[in-house]
């Protein structure tokens, strides 16, 4: 994304905001009319499926709103996000304004969950900043692409001090921000660094699957232990009949074990693999 449209949806307010991103828009990029964008199961179909990847732990409301109003106009097929509330409410309202400004095909919006915690999208950075020595260069803020580390030095007595060698750190991971890259793990010079991982709530994913403003789930799986998979599949229960597409992604190619976790009542078309490590299969699935 132009740092100019960062710029303009930062400083201005939102009725501002919105009419810079339009002439933004409008002067650098020429959008074809919704007839001439392929509807997205015409993308599986062609094999030119295009979806922004969020991220399944990146939960900035602001940057998923304005990353998602940029790729709508771009003309993707699907944003994937986390499973999480408001992040889904930013996608669609990233979604809202981009379609306010031009006619663009509403891309489906998917969230991404998983079924245990060996799965590397599904953790984040933690420690303690008052651990770190107050001579640490902290190479770790330099290195975060997402800029989810901030350390500030402060006196005992608790004055704001920049720029010196001297006073205790406080700050540490802006958690929302931080998507569990792992850059900072291995170059901290005292190995403070701890990962973080966790599985997402399948009640809430449930409620999330029940809107109307939801049309795909992603399923990460290790596929070690398919008794996870099951528990996850039939915790989702009839909420997966309100979605369009159901992907799975897993290390190796499991699917003939997780295969009879799906709804008896359903059958499962293939539209896609990539075969690289990590790249989901696409599986629609259609109850009959």
């Amino acid at each position: 994304m132009p740092p100019t449209a960062f710029a303009c949806c930062a400083s201005s307010p939102p009725g501002g905001r919105l009419r810079a991103v339009k002439t933004l828009v409008r002067s650098t990029v020429k959008i074809p009319p919704p007839s001439h964008l392929p509807h997205p199961i015409e993308s599986l179909r062609r094999g030119n499926w295009v979806k922004l990847i969020c991220g399944a732990s990146f939960e900035d409301a602001a940057d998923v709103r304005n990353l998602s109003l940029v790729y709508t106009l771009a003309g993707v097929d699907c944003i994937d996000c986390a499973a999480d509330e408001p992040v889904v409410n930013a996608v669609n309202e990233g979604i809202d304004a981009a379609m306010s400004i031009s006619m663009v095909n509403r891309p489906w919006v998917m969230i991404s969950v998983n079924d245990d915690k060996e799965d590397l999208h599904f953790r984040k950075a933690e420690f303690d900043p008052e651990d770190c020595p107050s001579d640490c260069p902290r190479p770790c803020e330099k290195v975060c692409p997402a800029t989810a580390i901030l350390l500030q030095r402060v006196f005992e007595e608790g004055e704001l001090v920049q720029n010196t060698e001297w006073g205790k750190l406080q700050g540490g991971v802006i958690t929302e921000r931080c998507y569990g890259c792992g850059r900072c793990f291995p170059i901290c010079p005292y190995d403070k660094i701890r990962a973080i991982t966790y599985v997402r709530d399948p009640s809430t994913t449930t409620k999330l699957l029940q809107r109307s403003d939801v049309d795909a789930i992603e399923i990460h799986t290790s596929g070690r232990c398919t008794d996870s998979f099951s528990e996850l599949w039939n915790s989702l229960g009839d909420s997966l009949k309100n979605v369009k597409l159901v992907a799975v992604s897993w290390f190796r190619n499991l699917m003939s074990n997780i295969s009879s976790c799906w709804h008896p009542s359903s059958h499962v078309v293939k539209r896609g693999n990539l075969s690289k490590p990590m790249t989901p299969e696409i599986w629609q699935v259609n109850y009959t």
